[in-house]
């Protein structure tokens, strides 16, 4: 367990099997969530799949193929759809990226964090800073070259020049995609718990603004595009996946904790690993999407408006593309445009946003309060 990590996580593996059992019937239970009509054979097509949200890379190749089956069992991938697995280095076997290659896996998403040994102890990484280096370089080898990486900074102990010689490492093995995230204290971690005991792991406000500025100098000088405020890529490979979530493209999501969204309501599953099993095999077909009651694993929420506009200003403003106030207009009306004008200007006047033929971006500074400044765009 990473001590940051505020992601669902599995450690006993007793119920493994039971627990692939059920996410195999919620991919049929749910064949219809993103139903589109005259689809090929009545399944719904798909633009890309990620394995992630946890280690999807502890699974074994055929327990990975099992859960690809099912999905291609009830949903039709476009030819030049994007697979994706998240994995940790340590993971990446020579026999085991070859099989994932012969899958159709064409994507992967490293989770190195730091190229220093000390800063992955820190963090309980399992992974050292030679298998970080050895896992991209054998992924090159099988084929993968769609490759993204993750860099954790705001460390407490991360000068500026160790910053510097994490991002030097990252181009040095010539990764197409960059992921890089300060680092948050979540209260339910072991760093939240050490937080809430006095020990302390905030840096200064100053040194966060210096290492993102040097993280945008780097990336930039580099040729990579800034496309959304913690990822870079470089040209042709932004992350298929994740830019469909920030476009508010429909999503499904399975497994424990996993979140879904069809525009116009929110649902997430129970996160209790036991619960999310128990429920799968009581469920029936006839009513998967029925409002609790036994069999049920999930909660829902339906979107107001307000609600719905509010989550496409909070994904847009974190984008290159930005927030277009002519889309706001159609999808949303006159009202909600005439709101976000009114309260961007004060941002635009600071410099914190800039305007470009009705598209709405944050500047450098801006970026740096992204949320703070989503937040007060919100309606209502």
């Amino acid at each position: 367990m990473c001590y940051y990590c505020d992601f669902h996580f599995r450690v006993a593996m007793k119920d493994r099997d039971a627990m692939l059992v059920a996410m195999k019937k919620e991919i049929a239970l749910r064949k219809d969530y993103l139903r589109v009509a005259g689809t090929d054979n009545g399944k719904v097509p798909v633009e890309t799949l990620y394995f992630g949200g946890g280690t999807p890379s502890v699974l074994s190749i055929d327990e990975l193929a099992g859960l690809l089956e099912t999905v291609y069992q009830y949903y039709t991938l476009a030819l030049d759809a994007e697979i994706t697995l998240e994995a940790n280095p340590d993971d990446l076997a020579d026999d085991y990226l070859a099989a994932l290659h012969h899958l159709g896996f064409n994507r992967l998403s490293i989770g190195i964090q730091s190229f220093f040994d000390d800063d992955l102890q820190w963090m309980n990484r399992r992974h050292c800073a030679r298998e970080a280096v050895q896992s991209v370089e054998a992924a090159r080898r099988h084929g993968f070259h769609n490759i993204n990486i993750d860099l954790i900074y705001g460390l407490p102990s991360m000068t500026p020049d160790r910053w510097q010689d994490n991002l030097e490492q990252a181009l040095a093995l010539d990764v197409p995609h960059l992921s890089a995230y300060h680092l948050t204290i979540e209260p339910r971690t072991v760093f939240g718990r050490r937080q809430a005991r006095g020990e302390a792991f905030a840096i200064s406000e100053d040194e966060s603004v210096r290492q993102f500025d040097a993280l945008l100098d780097t990336m930039e000088k580099a040729g990579y595009e800034h496309y959304e405020i913690s990822n870079f890529a470089c040209p042709g490979f932004r992350s298929s996946h994740n830019a469909a979530y920030w476009q508010q493209k429909p999503y499904i999501g399975i497994g424990p904790a996993a979140h879904s969204c069809d525009g116009q309501s929110r649902q997430w599953n129970i996160s209790s690993n036991s619960g999310y099993i128990a429920a799968l095999e009581a469920a029936k077909p006839a009513n998967p999407d029925e409002e609790g009651g036994r069999g049920v694993w999930f909660e829902r929420e339906r979107l107001t408006p307000a609600e719905q506009y509010n989550d496409c200003i909070m994904v847009s403003l974190r984008t290159a593309w930005g927030v277009d106030i002519g889309y706001i207009r159609t999808h949303f009306g006159d009202v909600f445009a005439g709101t976000f004008l009114q309260q961007a200007a004060t941002y635009i006047q600071n410099g914190y946003m800039q305007e470009r033929a009705g598209v709405f971006t944050l500047t450098r500074k801006g970026k740096m309060i992204a949320d703070r400044i989503a937040s007060d765009l919100f309606y209502g």
